[in-house]
């Protein structure tokens, strides 16, 4: 009687096979680790711009603020298609000039340098509000609509943030439109 069982040959195409089909799961496996992976840096790179642009929408929107209700135009200092500066008086002092060392202790700018979207306040250097930025853009528009380059006369600012993320696969713009309150309703 001849027994039952599996030859060599029938042994090692089992093990091919099954070889095969790990090497395939594994490849399945790793690609879709992959794109999780690329995912999640889009969704952190969008996060991360929107937050910026947020913030700066914030902060644009009471440029020339003053705590006591005396309304102003708005102190808009540097208008420029990467950068914008203001000055607004958010201590409370009554001023935006700091009497003793003579720098302007409540400017605020925000400007594009490397890839990265900065903001500066109080005259010093300027810190990462967010990274991997391909470039930042301003509009300033008057009160028609029409885009202008006198900072006394905006009332409206177009924000574009043009982003990727850090293996640049991904790319996107946020934007946003503020209407700069305080030379709304100074005039």
């Amino acid at each position: 009687m001849r027994s039952r069982g599996f030859t060599l040959v029938e042994m090692l195409i089992a093990m091919v096979i099954v070889g095969i089909m790990g090497i395939a799961l594994v490849a399945f496996l790793r690609t879709q680790h992959q794109t999780v992976v690329r995912q999640n840096s889009g969704v952190l790179a969008t996060q991360n711009a929107r937050a910026a642009i947020d913030m700066l929408a914030r902060e644009l929107r009471n440029a020339g603020y003053s705590p006591r209700g005396a309304l102003s135009a708005a102190q808009l200092g540097t208008i420029q298609s990467d950068s914008v500066s203001w000055t607004a008086d958010m201590n409370a002092d009554g001023d935006t000039l700091d009497s003793s060392t003579g720098v302007w202790d409540e400017r605020v700018a925000y400007f594009e340098e490397g890839s990265a979207m900065m903001r500066a306040a109080g005259g010093g250097g300027g810190t990462a509000v967010t990274d991997n930025v391909d470039s930042l853009r301003f509009t300033y528009l008057d009160e028609t609509g029409a885009a202008t380059a006198d900072p006394a006369v905006v009332e409206q600012v177009q924000i574009r943030l043009y982003y990727s993320t850090p293996d640049g696969v991904q790319s996107g713009v946020i934007e946003s439109q503020v209407a700069v309150r305080n030379n709304i309703y100074a005039n």
